[in-house]
């Protein structure tokens, strides 16, 4: 390309409402959102008030699409959004974040197939009930508890927020329909517990709010941004 072309395009860029220089530093935050969160289907990020000389953001948005946290269930959807940015352009790399918080959106299936290979679960179906209620039916593989073949275990509750994670507050249990007591509560909820849990991301997301619909599950959390 011709030296003289290089304002030109520049210019051009501008003038469609294209600043370079935001892309670049877009694209930038875009790779390391894998590190930061988790390998996804997509990210999309957007920055507001770039003070390219200073090195700050006034605003980043994130939006990720299928992101797997390590550890965590995948989330059919997360919106990041991180306020008070610095940016170091010679590292290429975040510098300095004041707040970030973040919503996600998990799938039950998705949930199912999260239990199903990292707890003491098998074939696990989830059932959710607005606001905030769950039926969670599997067959357990936990030592010292088991069911006859062919009947499986259903656990209602609700999911709630705790210690910056979500956990599944058990309230009735039932095998092959006849109610269990506490005990075996107590046991099956310590083993499937913390269902959803996002500290442990390079974002450290710690869960604030949960809230359910019939299609997914809501989960609102701010971020650390030390670890930012």
């Amino acid at each position: 390309m011709p030296a003289a072309a290089a304002p030109l395009l520049l210019v051009l860029a501008l003038l469609a409402g294209c600043n370079p220089a935001t892309a670049f530093v877009e694209r930038a935050v875009e790779r390391e959102l894998p590190d930061l969160i988790g390998p996804a289907d997509a990210y999309d990020v957007s920055i507001e008030g770039l003070r390219l000389g200073e090195g700050a953001a006034e605003q980043v948005d994130v939006t990720g699409l299928r992101v797997r946290p390590d550890g965590a269930p995948a989330l059919d959807r997360l919106a990041l959004v991180l306020t008070g940015v610095r940016y170091d352009p010679d590292a290429g790399r975040l510098d300095h974040v004041e707040s970030a918080r973040a919503t996600a959106h998990v799938r039950p299936s998705d949930l199912a197939a999260f239990l199903d290979a990292h707890r003491n679960v098998r074939d696990a179906a989830l059932t959710l009930r607005p606001p905030d209620g769950a039926t969670l039916r599997f067959r357990p593989e936990i030592r010292g508890f088991t069911v006859p073949e062919g009947v499986a275990v259903a656990l209602t509750g609700r999911l709630a927020a705790d210690d910056g994670r979500v956990r599944f507050e058990v309230s009735e249990v039932r095998a092959g329909g006849l109610p269990l007591g506490r005990l075996v509560a107590q046991q099956l909820s310590a083993a499937i517990n913390p269902v959803v849990d996002l500290t442990g991301t390079g974002a450290a997301l710690h869960v604030t709010r949960v809230t359910v619909s019939a299609a997914s599950i809501r989960v609102e959390a701010t971020g650390d941004p030390t670890g930012l």
